[in-house]
């Protein structure tokens, strides 16, 4: 562990972590801090535990955990790595490297602003990399404010729809925002799926059913696969067998501090839909999803009827809703399209990284430029 200068700041100590026995060390104190901060899945302590069990360390990367404390009191934690891709060394945060959000951990007691702009700048000034790689940074977060400070980054626009639910008082009331004709939409798709065998919806806890979780989540990862190939999306997540392995070690571990649950519904006990879900303090995360592939189900919209389901627990409960980063028409339609803005950064450090950052750019360009051809050249092929 390296304790870094302050500055002015002579109530605070800042250090980096690049061994995992010392990160371990802070569990109790990062686990209270989660809890305290009302902290997302991707925050959590078992998360970053297991991405740098599963995927991190096998892949030769070096940790570098930023923490302050206050007084001695921990009030941030923010777990990123350092590796290499082609020419380039970068710092990324650390986590499953799918499409969680970044943001950092803080006690929303402590001087929230100042706490996040010392951890940036130990990150400026001592990750000692070409890029910095924050993915999926929120709009108008106080990090988005820092990183926009600096010239010359390169970013890309996504979003994460919410679901605000704690205003609502009753489900019904909730179901007339909805609409009528959505509700008779989902209505008869569910009666159109009971009617193929026997129907059923179940909540798994994956720390008390381990085996039937993992049975779950390997149907999950062989339908992303087959989804995948259909409409030629090909993340590297999807059949990584670190990722698949991270998943299994995370949702099963007795020691979590966030529940974790597996929701499906299953015809004739076979699954045709699933979502995998992780509690916090104040909201819901949807983590990963799948749906038969069978346009036998397809037809009927599963993963839909599903929501209802869930999203009716979670109403009960008086949580909110994050489903993550992406666009789809299901997150959108639960949310009423309510949403936080995303961006993910790359930002230069060195000269190697700014012609990094800029081939990034033009490669991004480029593709964007030739999809829009692409589609124009289709509208007009069709109106002819």
């Amino acid at each position: 562990m390296t304790a870094l200068p302050t500055d002015d700041f002579t109530d605070q100590s800042c250090s980096v972590i690049t061994d995992m026995g010392q990160m371990a060390e802070l569990e109790s104190e990062w686990n209270e801090l989660w809890l305290k901060a009302k902290g997302s899945f991707y925050q959590s302590y078992s998360v970053s535990y297991h991405s740098w069990n599963e995927i991190s360390r096998p892949a030769g990367r070096s940790l570098f955990c930023v923490i302050v404390r206050e007084k001695g009191k921990l009030v941030l934690v923010f777990p990123l790595v350092r590796y290499r891709n082609g020419p380039c060394s970068m710092v990324r945060p650390l986590g499953p490297d799918a499409a969680q959000t970044t943001d950092v951990l803080v006690d929303p007691q402590s001087d929230y602003r100042r706490n996040i702009r010392l951890a940036w700048r130990t990150i400026e000034r001592s990750s000692k990399v070409d890029i910095i790689r924050m993915p999926f940074v929120k709009v108008g977060s106080i990090l988005d404010e820092l990183i926009n400070e600096r010239r010359n980054l390169a970013c890309e626009a996504d979003i994460a729809p919410f679901a605000d639910l704690q205003d609502q008082t009753s489900w019904d009331a909730y179901a007339k925002i909805i609409g009528a004709n959505s509700r008779q939409q989902l209505n008869r798709k569910r009666k159109r799926l009971s009617e193929l065998g026997n129907f059923e919806f179940i909540e798994v806890d994956p720390v008390t059913g381990p085996t039937y979780a993992i049975e779950l989540m390997e149907w999950m990862f062989a339908q992303k696969k087959i989804w995948s190939e259909r409409v030629g999306k090909h993340g590297p997540w999807i059949t990584s067998k670190d990722y698949q392995n991270f998943m299994f070690k995370w949702i099963t571990d007795s020691t979590n501090i966030q529940r974790m649950r597996i929701y499906a519904i299953l015809i004739d006990k076979v699954p045709i839909a699933m979502k995998l879900a992780s509690y916090s303090v104040s909201h819901l995360d949807l983590i990963i999803a799948a749906f038969h592939s069978d346009p036998q189900y397809a037809k009927y919209s599963p993963g839909f009827v599903l929501d209802e389901f869930w999203m009716k627990i979670v109403f009960e409960k008086r949580l909110n809703v994050d489903f993550g980063a992406g666009n789809e028409p299901y997150k959108l339609f639960w949310s009423r399209n309510v949403k936080n803005d995303l961006a993910s950064y790359h930002i230069p450090q060195t000269l190697i990284g700014n012609t990094a950052t800029r081939l990034w750019r033009l490669k991004r360009e480029t593709i964007a430029h030739l999809a829009e051809r692409r589609k124009r050249q289709t509208e007009l092929a069709n109106a002819a």
